[in-house]
């Protein structure tokens, strides 16, 4: 009887890993990379069996938060983590660096503990926040993406770089790849998933 329910409970774990390639967790750059309205490609998910786990507006304590609940129990082969533009304009008030890079490594380390592949990406390009004008965020993202390369290499994690291949030389994320220079368009969409596919072969 022990061994029916060993074999019952490694049969539903590969059929849940196998539901899913990957999964991304983040904020609404991720959040509107499946949704038309906002210049995103739901195919792409659908086609390489991805699970979007974007949430708008979130800081990464709240995406620690969920951490558990939507990305450990649906159990994808490989989770790609982006988040820290929300902490950097303060949605929550004023959150270091420091802390937005060890929120990004408690999720990393809860993956690996899982069993599941980490990417982490960087940062997208921004030189400012329609929603906080005031905040300038060029210096703090590129500080930010600093960290996050580093926390990958030390810890052997994956690392995606969004920022090279779509920043200004201003530091912005250009006109021809978003309307308020923060969330991506169908372009820059089209650039992010030629990155990410790489990881998926």
């Amino acid at each position: 009887m022990k061994r029916i329910l060993t074999l019952i409970a490694i049969a539903f774990t590969l059929t849940a890993q196998g539901q899913y390639r990957a999964a991304l967790m983040g904020d609404s750059i991720f959040d509107s990379w499946d949704s038309v309205k906002h210049g995103g490609h739901p195919e792409f998910f659908s086609q390489n069996r991805i699970l979007n786990c974007g949430k708008s507006g979130q800081v990464t304590s709240q995406m620690v938060e969920r951490f558990n609940r939507d990305i450990i129990q649906n159990a994808p082969k490989t989770v790609f983590i982006c988040g820290g533009t929300n902490d950097i304009a303060q949605n929550k008030g004023y959150i270091p660096n420091r802390q937005i890079a060890k929120n990004i490594a408690t999720m990393a380390e809860t993956a690996e503990k899982a069993g599941i592949e980490v990417v982490l990406c960087s940062l997208l390009p921004a030189a400012k926040y329609p929603w906080k004008t005031e905040i300038k965020p060029v210096k703090p993202i590129a500080g930010l993406n600093r960290r996050i390369k580093k926390l990958a290499k030390r810890k052997n994690y994956g690392f995606i770089d969004f920022y090279t291949p779509l920043a200004a030389k201003d530091g912005s994320l250009p006109k021809t790849l978003s309307k308020d220079g923060v969330h991506p368009n169908s372009d820059c969409y089209n650039i992010m998933e030629s990155i990410l596919k790489k990881w998926l072969e």
